[in-house]
């Protein structure tokens, strides 16, 4: 079974997936990007944003939340996974979708980047100035995420973060699945079936031998298809959730 189906589709999606940071280019087209990197940047983010954080403010490099906490002393941060996925001492959480369930970010702001879709934002931010409005979507809100595009006349773009500068199949899957929403070609049930396979093979085995925290985010987070209503869109440094009804 394709992935994509259907010729016009397919040359759209073909002509607006970035496919892995790397490729992100110096001066990229204005429009809105999406940025995709389903494990685990596009989900912790919109985990974030359900827990109440007030927004999440895209450090340029790891090691500088600790000074933005210290101009904002109620602020959360999010560093590196620490020894055994247990965290980083002086942070309050990782880029986990499952660890920031138990951090209280309701009406704090909080801070981070991350290797891949963090980096990706922010190149975006950098190269595409006031020309290029940034997303970050993922399988949790996909379809949340093509809604509020959907009306908007600019060319919209699909950021596949990747890992280590190459394309990954589970932000590759990310971004296509948004896609077709934002082109009216929602998945059937059996395409959605295969989209997960696509997931979980092309991720599971590097977790077997990893903490149960890996396998939680993604089996029980990334793979929630739509669970969250969240669009978060940058503004500035800061991600804010501009879907109907959030406060910004």
């Amino acid at each position: 079974m394709s992935l994509v189906t259907g010729d016009t589709l397919e040359s759209t999606l073909l002509e607006t997936m970035i496919p892995g940071r790397a490729r992100i280019p110096d001066n990229p087209e204005p429009g809105n990007y999406v940025v995709v990197d389903v494990a685990q940047f596009s989900t912790t983010v919109p985990e974030l944003f359900a827990n109440g954080t007030e927004y999440i403010y895209i450090t340029e490099q790891r090691g500088n939340e600790p000074a933005f906490k210290s101009e904002h002393p109620d602020a959360k941060i999010g560093g590196s996974s620490g020894p055994n996925y247990e965290g980083e001492e002086g942070y309050d959480f990782f880029n986990s979708p499952s660890f920031v369930q138990d951090i209280d970010v309701d009406g704090r702001p909080t801070a981070m980047t991350s290797t891949n879709g963090g980096n990706a934002v922010t190149d975006l931010r950098l190269a595409g100035g006031d020309d290029v409005d940034v997303y970050v979507g993922g399988l949790t809100n996909g379809k949340a995420v093509a809604d509020h595009l959907a009306d908007d006349d600019r060319e919209t773009y699909f950021v596949a973060a990747g890992s280590k500068g190459k394309p990954s199949p589970e932000d590759l899957v990310g971004a296509l699945y948004i896609a077709r929403h934002l082109h009216g070609k929602p998945l059937t049930p059996e395409q959605r079936d295969v989209y997960q396979e696509v997931v979980k093979f092309g991720k599971g085995p590097k977790y077997e031998d990893k903490p149960q925290v890996k396998r939680t985010d993604l089996y029980e987070y990334a793979l929630d298809f739509d669970s969250r209503d969240v669009v978060p869109k940058l503004k500035g440094q800061r991600l804010f959730d501009v879907s109907d009804g959030a406060e910004t």
